[in-house]
């Protein structure tokens, strides 16, 4: 199966377009809700301590693929919302040929997504994860870096995270190693441009010891 590419002004339009209603459904303690086929991770900090900053929480929704075309109605999103940016990821990941089932962590300086696809080519696995990468890079701002995995069992790492919030002490430890097993078992598409890799980090900076894994040497291998 071919996957073309979609056009980024596309992409870009339909993730200004997708932001979901504000009203919320609490479950589970007002931690989780759930609205539609997305499964959201609440502001959950606020329920622990009232004197954490909004800046300081992730964003965490989990999207599956409706046979149901559309939503509720979109409004336009002001400003970065974690989690809403998680959101708006999720809902343009879903519509991608290929992946059934987003989860997208939108944290400080990263987004981790963990899908499932049916595919099992190697080729067609890097296509999926080019258009996957390059829906959520252009959904970010410029400095975030992107990872993403097709291996199912580290979604509950991913969710682990999310639970977490920017002063967490051990956050970056935990992203640190949940970013090197994504590497290793899954294609991360190609490289954004001439000084960029495919995670969009500058080539040589303080993250790209990361980019270490048998799919990086395979693709440096290969240019």
């Amino acid at each position: 199966m071919k996957y073309k590419s979609i056009p980024i002004i596309f992409i870009s339009t339909m993730l200004v377009g997708c932001g979901m209603n504000n009203k919320k459904t609490a479950e589970d303690n007002h931690v989780y809700h759930k609205s539609g086929n997305s499964i959201n991770v609440a502001e959950h900090g606020e329920n622990y301590n009232h004197n954490q900053q909004k800046d300081d929480l992730f964003g965490f929704v989990r999207q599956v693929k409706s046979p149901v075309p559309g939503g509720e109605a979109a409004k336009p999103m002001k400003g970065m919302n974690k989690e809403q940016t998680a959101d708006n990821i999720g809902q343009i990941l879903v519509m991608l040929p290929g992946v059934e089932d987003a989860s997208v962590l939108v944290t400080d300086q990263e987004v981790l997504i963990a899908y499932i696809t049916n595919e099992k080519r190697d080729s067609e696995r890097f296509e999926i994860a080019d258009q996957v990468k390059k829906t959520a890079i252009s959904a970010v701002p410029r400095f975030y870096h992107v990872y993403i995995t097709d291996d199912p069992t580290l979604r509950q790492n991913i969710e682990n995270i999310a639970s977490m919030n920017a002063r967490s002490s051990n956050k970056d430890t935990t992203v640190r190693d949940t970013v090197k097993l994504m590497l290793e078992r899954s294609p991360q598409g190609r490289k954004i441009n001439d000084g960029e890799n495919s995670n969009g980090e500058t080539i040589g900076d303080q993250n790209h010891h990361l980019e270490q894994s048998n799919y990086r040497q395979q693709f440096e291998n290969n240019k």
